[in-house]
């Protein structure tokens, strides 16, 4: 495999024997140190008429921001919001809840954000950017995020199907909650609830590990 790195271009070699099957990895260049984010499932259309297998790297230079990035304060909370349908029924929630809002232009940019950038909550439709779960590299990205960060996010996804605050299914999901579109007239105590509990899970297990480090 050949892996191009973000900021210096090289053109890494890998032998494909040490690639891991289906999964994204991080690999630092070894000339410039600067650490990619390499997901397999991201190739390009045109891989077979370049003649080369290319990846796509969800790199800080992916996708170039409208807009300057916005400023937060210390002790702000930020929601990542991906669901342009029911954008506001959600935006209308968390704002009340105090997080300031931001938004992604597709499953990759979702994914780019994600990897640069703590959200405190996170909510997606399982159809954005018109893709299934099983193609969405902002999906496969979650699947793949480190539990340090993970355990600090709350996520929550959207579908037609599925049984709102199931947690076995959430958890089924690899998510904090599953939402079906049908409950968004009640999305304020649903969304409420979710975030709610995970807290105060957290919360509980944050002050557990602090005790065992104790001991």
């Amino acid at each position: 495999m050949q892996v191009t790195c973000s900021q210096c271009s090289k053109t890494i070699n890998i032998p494909d024997e040490k690639v891991p099957k289906d999964k994204a990895f991080n690999l630092t260049c070894p000339a410039c140190k600067t650490k990619n984010r390499v997901d397999q499932h991201l190739k390009q259309e045109d891989e077979e008429e370049e003649g080369m297998e290319a990846m796509m790297l969800v790199t800080d230079e992916a996708f170039e921001e409208d807009e300057a990035p916005p400023i937060y304060e210390e002790g702000d909370k930020v929601a990542l919001i991906m669901d342009p349908m029911n954008y506001d029924a959600f935006a209308d929630v968390l704002t009340e809840l105090g997080y300031k809002l931001e938004t992604a232009k597709s499953p990759e940019h979702g994914a780019h954000k994600l990897k640069f950038f703590h959200y405190h909550v996170v909510v997606f439709h399982e159809k954005f950017g018109g893709e299934s779960l099983e193609e969405s590299a902002l999906y496969k990205y979650i699947l793949n995020m480190p539990m340090s960060l993970r355990r600090k996010t709350f996520i929550a996804l959207i579908g037609k199907e599925f049984k709102s605050t199931d947690n076995m299914e959430a958890f089924a999901y690899s998510v904090n909650q599953v939402i079906n579109e049908k409950d968004l007239d009640r999305l304020d105590v649903v969304l409420r609830k979710g975030i709610s509990d995970n807290d105060i899970f957290y919360r509980i297990y944050r002050e557990t590990m602090d005790v065992l480090g104790k001991v």
